[in-house]
């Protein structure tokens, strides 16, 4: 009985302690609650584009794309979502001007499955241009065409 007694008192000095100070013993604690930072690369997975996006949606499966090709308006503002399903494996979806993958138009970040990431770009103007993961550019790559 005695050992359940002392926490209680030892609150009981504390609370006193505070008044004789003039300070108030219970002290406001701050917990940030953790929020993870944006890619800047679009909106959230799963938010509806804003109006005028061209939205676009290219599945990750089995160390390969599906569709292997996308099609958008030339100039437009344009939402790809990549929908990673190999699980604990990381993609991306990078969307390149040539064919030798050299010259970057867009780069997704590296996306861990099973995950959805948008990638939020400006289509450029009308022509074939490339895309592919770059951790698996040998078997998940496609073209991507502008009209």
């Amino acid at each position: 009985m005695l050992f359940s007694l002392i926490p209680l008192a030892l609150l009981f000095m504390g609370a006193i302690s505070g008044s004789i100070h003039g300070k108030d013993s219970r002290k406001e604690v701050f917990n940030p609650v953790p929020v993870a930072a944006p890619s800047g690369n679009g909106p959230a997975a799963g938010a509806p584009p804003p109006p005028g996006t061209t939205a676009l949606k290219i599945t990750a499966k089995d160390l390969a794309f599906n569709p292997r090709s996308l099609t958008a308006p030339a100039n437009t503002d344009t939402i790809v979502t990549l929908d990673n399903q190999d699980a604990s494996v990381a993609h991306n979806f990078a969307l390149y001007k040539d064919k030798a993958y050299t010259q970057e138009i867009k780069k997704g970040d590296l996306v861990t499955g099973i995950a959805t990431e948008n990638i939020a770009f400006k289509t450029p103007g009308a022509g074939t241009y490339y895309f592919r993961c770059d951790v698996h550019p040998d078997t998940m790559n496609g073209s991507f065409i502008v009209r």
